[in-house]
């Protein structure tokens, strides 16, 4: 039986958020993760509070490589959300060439900094910090993540609650397994107020998971001391998790999720550098091939977590392709390494993005012309369709060279904005064929169509010199919404948002 561990600390007084509650969240990219000019503005321009932390009950460990305006996104969230001050925080960095270092030896003695001359790597670097961390409770912290007000706290109960439980991480918006809910946070604001209400409503809550990722794991010494430090093998970082997880469960552990404690996870601001290059990707088979070797196992893609209306989508999906494909086609399916998805009777469903043996890559393509490429590749290989779901839709929203790609050189078999859109990857004769209606185009048709009033003169924004100034209304489609902050000539009030489709705006005279 684990005995709480004692602490005379007093709770620290609150105190105002430390970063505006409007700071938007959203990326401006992917692979690497980068945040807007503006929020780095206000990252780069708080002043994080430093305080006196004495005798840790807890240990926080983050390790740095670069990205300091998420380290200090970071490290401000969790100082100015920390309610008590029995824990110290280690701060790992490999060799950061940003400014990163200089900024972690100015927040002593808040932070504990271990600054290694080269890059060691995820699994070495946390291990030096889980060997001198004095804490009772040991925290693994990425440093591309947010926390809100009482997340340790709820950790630490969950840990002290149940012995079984061996490891335990939060759940959060970015990590492609069980831990990952769906959320629509896009401000700062509006992140503490979901993690304060998931907080108060599913207080308790855990279940169990076959891997507690890394982004936001703790555990309690007792477990580090038996199943011992992360496995170095796995160099840069990739597996370490997975690996963990089976020798926490190896030494009759469980391995949870806290369903009350919401941390929220940019993912990809360091990883995502090796993607463009490929070594992401050649570092993912090599780690995943000593995995598999030092387990004797074969390791499968993690399962997200099913949402209410997974099995609708599954039906409607499988339907649709019965009836519209014929038996025994190839189809690339666009997903996050979902099994379920390519399950389609009678057909060969490939993953999108996928390795050379088949299996989900691991990771989305860098940018827009990587996932043509890829694309490209799986047509020449022998797909003859691609099924983009509805939870994917966003892809040709992100990637619009790939939208305009589809657009130009495949045939739209199914356009269902509450299933699927399928594309029939047949090279075009586009001699002798009619002007497609893009997705985006007929999407825009049909809100029109049902929230504006019939003979209603509605223009639709192509360019920066568009003027609507003779229309009832107008529509940003989404990829021209820098439309607005360019034309403040116009005066409009908005109708109806959609995130992947664009906004309509009736004209305020």
């Amino acid at each position: 039986m684990t005995a709480a561990v004692a602490s005379t600390s007093s709770p620290l007084a609150g105190a105002a958020e430390i970063f505006p509650r409007d700071m938007d969240l959203t990326v401006v990219s992917r692979n690497p993760t980068r945040l807007s000019d503006a929020t780095i503005e206000i990252v780069n321009g708080i002043s994080i509070p430093c305080i006196e932390l004495d005798s840790p009950r807890a240990s926080i460990i983050l390790v740095t490589h670069n990205n300091l305006a998420f380290t200090r996104l970071c490290l401000g969230a969790l100082l100015g959300h920390a309610e008590r001050n029995d824990l110290e925080i280690i701060v790992v960095d490999n060799a950061s060439t940003d400014g990163t270092t200089e900024f972690l030896r100015s927040m002593s003695p808040t932070i504990t900094l271990i600054a290694n001359e080269g890059n060691r790597g995820f699994p070495a670097a946390n291990n030096q910090a889980l060997a001198i961390a004095r804490g009772h409770f040991l925290v693994l912290l990425n440093n591309d993540t947010i926390v809100p007000r009482g997340w340790l706290e709820r950790l630490i109960d969950h840990l002290t609650n149940d012995p079984t439980v061996g490891s335990i991480c939060a759940c959060t918006n970015r990590i492609g397994n069980e831990a990952e809910i769906d959320t629509s946070c896009r401000t700062f604001g509006e992140f503490c107020d979901f993690a304060a209400r998931r907080m108060r409503e599913l207080a308790g809550t855990t279940f169990d998971l076959p891997m507690a990722p890394m982004f936001c794991m703790a555990m309690r010494r007792e477990v580090l001391e038996k199943v011992g430090p992360l496995d170095e093998q796995f160099g840069a970082g990739m597996f370490e998790d997975d690996d963990y997880a089976m020798r926490v469960r190896a030494a009759g552990y469980r391995v949870c999720c806290a369903d009350d404690v919401f941390v929220h996870h940019f993912g990809g601001a360091s990883f995502g550098n090796l993607i463009a290059s490929g070594e992401h990707g050649k570092l993912f088979r090599a780690n995943r091939e000593l995995f598999e070797k030092k387990w004797g196992v074969t390791w499968r893609s993690h399962g997200g977590r099913r949402k209410p209306d997974y099995d609708q989508l599954l039906d409607a999906i499988r339907a649709a392709v019965a009836a519209i494909i014929p038996k025994g086609s190839t189809i690339a399916v666009i997903n996050k390494g979902d099994e379920q998805l390519l399950k389609l009777e009678g057909m060969r469903g490939w993953h999108f993005p996928r390795q050379e043996d088949g299996q989900y890559s691991g990771h989305y393509p860098a940018d827009g012309t990587a996932a043509v490429a890829h694309l490209e590749a799986l047509r020449e290989k022998g797909a003859e369709y691609l099924l983009i779901p509805r939870t994917s839709a966003w892809w040709l929203d992100h990637y619009p060279p790939l939208a305009q790609h589809l657009d130009q050189t495949c045939s739209r078999v199914k356009i269902d904005s509450d299933c699927c859109l399928i594309f029939d990857l047949s090279r075009r004769d586009l001699k002798n064929e009619q002007p497609q209606e893009t997705w985006q185009q007929r999407h825009i048709r049909e809100l029109c169509a049902a929230l504006l009033p019939a003979g209603a003169k509605v223009v639709v924004i192509e360019s920066t010199r568009t003027k609507p100034d003779d229309a009832d209304f107008f529509v940003i489609p989404a990829d021209r919404l820098e439309w607005l902050g360019q034309r403040d000539d116009v005066k409009g009030r908005l109708i109806a948002d959609r995130r992947h489709v664009g906004r309509i705006y009736e004209i305020v005279r």
